[in-house]
């Protein structure tokens, strides 16, 4: 996309100088007269002559209080620009109450929080700066919440200490380069005059994604935007997002094959974008944690009528989402792919093919890592095969145990299951048709692969999950008809604890979490990156195939705390289906499955999480693949959810709108993201680089003698 600056109005960029750029504020609010102290060391308000070493010195001065002037402004900056905006600080002494002396020239001013929004000079003068972007510190230009904090000096030696707010708006105007399909043809000079007067409901477009009430991590990127036009002779689009810290506008045209899309990605009729990386960026750090910014799309047919669509809203979490993940997408062939969520960039890579790297050339499908992504174990062949496939050092893709039909792999047999948290062994249930008995959770050695011992629970166990604290692994609890440990029409969820060491003479405890019930399949628990609580997926459930604990439509995610009795919380949010589901609510939201971290958040904190879905991606078509277990043919993607792990506890809903997964490829089915700390692989991506800190301010002078 080009500048932002590119089509502001010269009328814009004129009112932006007047409001903020140079202009010395005045006092605001009530408070003492004020004056400037301009004649120190000799007498004047609250000094007195005196002699020290023969010669006069001022009085005392001790701050009794201090204020910023102005206090909790905003400043509106033009992106590619710098806007400034000049501070006072002024004072009352303890020697002479209710007189306020402006004492800025002996102040230093700095930005303890918002420092990427701007800051003040090295040597802390009190014109505050907004920043750009540089050879040195390439971070986005942004708007935000900037805490200004000024320093004096009493007589004493002693530092007054103050601080107010600033808010710095974002504004700016995009378009698509010309010659791209988003600018074909060429968008005009002055796009934003074909929006002005009254909007008319007949050219009002309608969003149909991001889903309403979405919240994406600020390093998602690759955020798309979906629309229909409100009247086929509408031929010029405005994509605006405002909020208190932005205000940005995006012209496009309607366009069915945009920048970066598959030729027959999208439905015919559909408008889509994707944002590049500039704008992206200004809304996502000028946003994160800031609240819901307002998205809007109006449509003009350039000829004097134009509509506008309903607002959403749309917010940006405050802490970005790291972690790589592991996914199995089940055709074109079925495969686990992985990718880097934290670096934002590159496309998947196929890391386990049939036959190729010694697997043997069959299904590979369900998969676990280990926490820090140094493991991983899968099985191989169906769900009554499970023959073991075992990797003990990731970054080498070399196969400890290989998956083949003879043994160690089909001895050691694995179907679901999960890692401890130092990866020194890992839980798996084997197929219905193992040697060893159902009601057995295995446990393998995290070096060799093999199995080392197996634990009787007295229930026929599956999916079960370690906690991150190491002392409970979550399960189904089989209670219907059986079929493949995987495929089965009834469960509940439980949790196993244990005391003590995990070996062949540990001492389980089983916690009834939520019971099976009559009409409903509960199954797949995975525990929370906090222990406090889980997820797991109900369906509604007849006995027969339609609820197979595998693929049912009605499949909906519920979390709830690993105690006896536990009241589920169904993520009514995280549920809900997007423009383009239309009445749809059976929307198969399967294998839930949590990042490895808890992030910040507005004072709280978020957990984020995974399923496979059959919900529309917006505008983007439907690719039906046939099932590998033959249900019918449908599609699921990958996508994600925060939730507020505080509502949750207190037996809330927490979870908020979700996106899907942007990487992924959208033509197949794809399934059980297994999250990871980092991706482990001989040439790892770097890390992208944190954020330089600013410098100490100096300290305030002294009282002049």
């Amino acid at each position: 996309m080009k500048s932002f600056a590119l089509l502001v109005t010269s009328l814009t960029a004129a009112a932006c100088v007047a409001l903020a750029c140079g202009s010395t504020p005045g006092t605001t609010g009530e408070g003492p007269p004020s004056g400037e102290d301009t004649s120190p060391p000799g007498p004047g308000p609250g000094f007195e002559p005196g002699r020290d070493d023969g010669g006069p010195i001022a009085a005392p001065q001790t701050i009794a209080a201090m204020r910023i002037d102005p206090a909790d402004a905003t400043l509106d900056v033009v992106t590619g620009q710098i806007a400034t905006k000049a501070y006072k600080v002024l004072a009352t002494m303890k020697e002479a109450p209710g007189v306020e002396v402006d004492v800025t020239k002996r102040s230093v001013f700095y930005v303890p929080q918002g420092y990427l929004v701007g800051t003040f000079p090295a040597d802390g003068s009190a014109t505050f700066s907004t920043r750009l972007p540089n050879a040195t510190n390439a971070e986005p230009q942004r708007g935000g919440k900037v805490t200004i904090e000024a320093k004096a000096a009493s007589s004493d030696g002693s530092i007054f200490t103050v601080t107010t707010g600033l808010t710095v708006r974002l504004t700016g105007v995009s378009t698509f380069p010309g010659g791209s399909p988003e600018a074909t043809p060429a968008i005009p000079m002055n796009p934003g005059s074909f929006f002005t007067g009254t909007a008319d409901a007949a050219h009002a477009p309608t969003i149909h994604y991001p889903n309403a009430g979405a919240l994406v991590p600020p390093n998602l990127r690759r955020l798309e935007i979906h629309f229909k036009k409100g009247n086929a002779s509408d031929t010029l689009f405005q994509i605006s997002f405002t909020s208190a810290s932005s205000s940005l506008v995006l012209y496009t045209r309607c366009t069915d094959t945009p920048t970066g899309y598959e030729a027959d990605a999208l439905e015919p009729g559909a408008c889509a974008l994707r944002l590049d990386d500039a704008l992206y960026g200004a809304l996502a750090e000028s946003n994160r944690g800031a609240g819901a910014v307002k998205l809007r799309i109006r449509g003009t047919d350039e000829a004097g009528a134009f509509g506008e669509s309903a607002e959403q809203n749309l917010e940006l979490a405050e802490s970005r989402v790291d972690g790589g993940v592991y996914y199995w997408t089940a055709s074109n062939p079925p495969r686990v792919m992985r990718f880097d969520f934290g670096s934002g960039t590159g496309v998947p890579e196929p890391y386990l093919v049939p036959n190729q790297d010694g697997l043997p050339n069959t299904c590979v499908g369900c998969h676990a890592l280990s926490r820090d992504g140094k493991k991983l174990f899968a099985g191989v062949g169906n769900s009554s095969e499970g023959r073991l496939v075992f990797i003990n050092d990731v970054s080498t893709k070399t196969l400890t145990v290989d998956g083949a039909a003879a043994a160690p792999a089909n001895t050691n047999r694995v179907l679901l299951g999960s890692f401890n948290p130092d990866a020194s062994l890992f839980v798996a249930a084997a197929p219905k048709n193992d040697a060893e008995p159902e009601t057995k959770l295995l446990f393998h050695d995290g070096t060799t692969g093999l199995r080392s011992f197996g634990l009787d629970v007295g229930f026929v166990a599956s999916h079960p999950d370690w906690s991150p604290d190491g002392k409970s692994i979550a399960v189904t609890r089989i209670s219907g008809t059986n079929a493949t440990s995987i495929e089965f029409y009834g469960g509940g969820i439980d949790v196993i604890k244990n005391a003590g060491a995990w070996n062949a003479s540990a001492t389980l405890t089983d916690v009834p979490v939520v019971a099976p019930e009559a009409g409903k399949n509960r199954y797949n628990p995975t525990f929370m990156p906090n222990n406090a609580f889980l997820l797991y997926t109900e369906v509604l459930c007849d006995g027969t195939q339609a609820c197979n604990g595998y693929s049912d439509p009605s499949a909906k995610t519920l979390a709830a705390t690993p105690t006896a009795g536990a009241t589920p919380v169904p993520l009514l949010n995280a549920s809900r289906p997007g423009v383009n589901d239309g009445a749809a609510t059976n929307l198969m939201d399967t294998f839930p499955r949590a990042t490895p971290f808890e992030t910040s958040h507005k004072g709280g904190k978020l957990l984020w999480f995974t399923v496979s879905s059959q919900r529309r991606a917006g505008l983007r078509r439907f690719f039906p693949n046939p099932s590998v277990v033959g249900d019918p043919a449908t599609q699921q993607t990958l996508w994600m959810f925060a939730v507020d792990p505080a509502k949750i506890l207190a037996g809330q809903d927490g979870s908020f709108a979700g996106f899907f997964l942007p990487f992924q490829d959208m033509k197949t089915s794809n399934h059980m993201a297994q999250w990871t700390q980092k991706i482990v692989s001989s040439t790892p991506p770097p890390p992208p680089p944190p954020p330089p800190p600013p410098p100490p301010p100096p300290p305030p002078p002294p009282v002049p003698r």
